[in-house]
């Protein structure tokens, strides 16, 4: 690539929604998991693990391409390292989706029903956090044209505020979780409970990788 179009490069921001987007496919196959799970059906397990695989491969492919462009960017409204970090924030809500899905695999764990809904609301609250993170990411776009600052920074700033509420949500639904099956200590066998622990801590990996990642845009624009 030669100065001029260094200069004149496509804005990366297209491409960092496009990798949002990637992500969050990666967390919305965590419920049809969960269902699978609840279901017992195991071969389904297997399958939705293999398409999450891909679909995580295909944002770390898009990471990669992204990093290397930004390796050569100029006159971005942002600092390489800063994008590259935001980059690698939101690439690890994709790592801890991947990461319930292989701890699904171990084992064939069996959920009694009366937790079956306490499981579900906390999978349901971890996917919305998920999702409106990648909302508010579809206006990166504008808000590098107003250069981070204004009223497009302004609006941002509030729909972080949102995923910070959304994701004390999600901790609350998982401490509900966690209390309901650790009250069945006498009737759940210690690997039964070991596994639903793991379930909690991945999943809750996903919603604060993303308010984790909506704090640091944050952080970018309060620099401006």
């Amino acid at each position: 690539m030669g100065i001029i179009e260094r200069f004149f490069a496509p804005s990366p921001f297209v491409q960092l929604h496009e990798h949002a987007k990637k992500v969050h496919e990666c967390v919305e196959l965590i419920r049809p998991l969960a269902d699978a799970l609840l279901a017992e059906d195991y071969d389904k397990i297997e399958e939705l693990h293999y398409i999450m695989s891909k679909t995580e491969h295909e944002a770390d492919d898009i990471k990669t391409e992204l990093r290397d462009k930004l390796a050569k960017a100029y006159f971005l409204s942002v600092g390489q390292n800063e994008l590259s970090r935001f980059l690698a924030y939101q690439d690890d809500i994709a790592d801890a989706a991947e990461d319930f899905a292989v701890v699904l695999l171990l084992r064939k764990t069996k959920i009694p029903e009366e937790l079956k809904p306490g499981f579900l609301a906390f999978i349901d609250q971890v996917i919305s956090v998920s999702e409106q993170l990648m909302d508010l990411e579809s206006e990166l776009s504008t808000l590098a044209e107003a250069a981070f600052t204004g009223e497009e920074a302004e609006n941002v700033l509030k729909g972080i505020e949102r995923i910070g509420q959304e994701e004390w949500k999600a901790d609350r639904l998982e401490r509900t979780f966690a209390r309901s099956f650790y009250d069945m200590e006498d009737k759940l066998d210690p690997i039964t409970i070991m596994f639903l622990d793991k379930y909690c801590k991945r999943l809750s990996a996903v919603s604060n990788n993303a308010e984790k990642t909506a704090k640091y845009l944050r952080l970018i624009i309060r620099k401006k």
